[in-house]
């Protein structure tokens, strides 16, 4: 389930745009629907609601909400408010005359978020506090390949300085854990509605080995570090042919230039001295050290570890080798909690750098 580029959304002639000026866009992201059709918007937000409930949610996902919650019952974050839609009060009470009939009834599973209203190709959610105004669209997409797709953009406009520093802070997460987690959870219950769609890379297992002795001599041979202390290898079949060079794959994985999510990891957490700006000779900030014909290595360092990320095409398939060496103490006490939610974001990764190949 890719992030897109906030023009995908900003540029369709959306009926949103009509109420939501002096918001901010935040997020716009794809989820995969194999053999929806034009029709099938309220199939998709039906299914939706069958597989809401937290008890369905990840434990990264439950544990964040959790706390959330309880951070927002503690200083009143979560208080209904009034006066912050684009017209004064909720953007429902302000509607077009011919939007106003087409109130729906469903939350489409996304609970506290209560309907504006829902088309035939929009379905739009808002939740107001005195933190921020928010509005969530659901919009209807055809595909290139003759299918369609839901997409998710998020809106918002913070009615304090207490929500704009609210925003600023839950971005990382939001980006990294808590999205992915619902659009994962969003395609499975699409299959779980009675849509398996075919068998192909988005619903492949990804192959997965931890520990440098358990990888492949002809993918460890490919680090630069001297001494490993850890290594992993995660490999997904894509049936993408060999056109698509490693350093495309690695820029579909990572982007151009770090996002909020990775500069919170690799810059704030591990301290990873990364290139500024978009350049040819990075990816996402990390420099491009090597390559060959079916390989590219990536690599950056800190005070206290060095590390290589290798991205390996080949027959049919995309290989991600992370490979770091403990340079202090502190490496070695850092990293492997952080490890548990790499491996655990990985295989993702994976997945939606396959969306991105092929949307492109």
């Amino acid at each position: 389930m890719p992030r897109l580029p906030d023009a995908v959304h900003a540029d369709r002639p959306w009926r949103i745009h009509e109420i939501t000026r002096g918001f901010t866009l935040e997020d716009v992201w794809a989820v995969r629907i194999p053999d929806a059709g034009p029709d099938d918007l309220p199939t998709m937000l039906a299914a939706m609601q069958t597989a809401a409930g937290r008890t369905k949610e990840p434990l990264p996902t439950r544990f964040l909400f959790a706390v959330r919650w309880k951070l927002g019952g503690l200083f009143g974050w979560d208080t209904p408010a009034s006066g912050t839609g684009a017209h004064g009060t909720l953007l429902r009470d302000h509607l077009p005359s011919d939007l106003g009939e087409a109130t729906g009834g469903s939350d489409a599973g996304l609970a506290p978020l209560t309907s504006v209203y829902e088309l035939d190709n929009e379905c739009v959610l808002e939740l107001a506090t005195r933190t921020v105004h928010a509005v969530l669209h659901l919009g209807w997409v055809p595909t290139a390949s003759g299918g369609h797709e839901l997409r998710m953009a998020v809106l918002v406009k913070p009615t304090s300085l207490l929500g704009r520093l609210y925003m600023a802070a839950i971005t990382p997460f939001r980006r990294l854990i808590v999205f992915p987690a619902f659009l994962r959870q969003w395609e499975r219950a699409w299959r779980d509605h009675g849509h398996p769609g075919p068998q192909s890379a988005d619903a492949a297992d990804v192959d997965s080995v931890v520990g440098a002795h358990n990888i492949p001599e002809s993918i460890r041979a490919l680090s630069s570090l001297s001494h490993i202390d850890y290594a992993d290898a995660f490999t997904l079949q894509t049936g993408e042919d060999a056109s698509i060079t490693p350093e495309q794959w690695a820029r579909a994985m990572f982007g151009d230039v770090a996002t909020a999510a990775e500069q919170l990891i690799w810059r704030g957490l591990l301290g990873l001295r990364l290139s500024r700006g978009r350049s040819h000779e990075t990816v996402a900030g990390w420099q491009i050290a090597e390559r060959g014909e079916d390989w590219i290595r990536l690599e950056s360092a800190s005070w206290f570890l060095t590390g290589n990320l290798l991205v390996q095409a080949t027959q049919g398939r995309v290989t991600l080798g992370t490979f770091l060496r403990y340079d202090r103490r502190l490496g070695r006490a850092v990293w492997p909690p952080l490890s548990a939610i790499h491996r655990r974001l990985t295989p993702g990764l994976l997945r939606d750098a396959v969306a991105v190949v092929r949307a492109a």
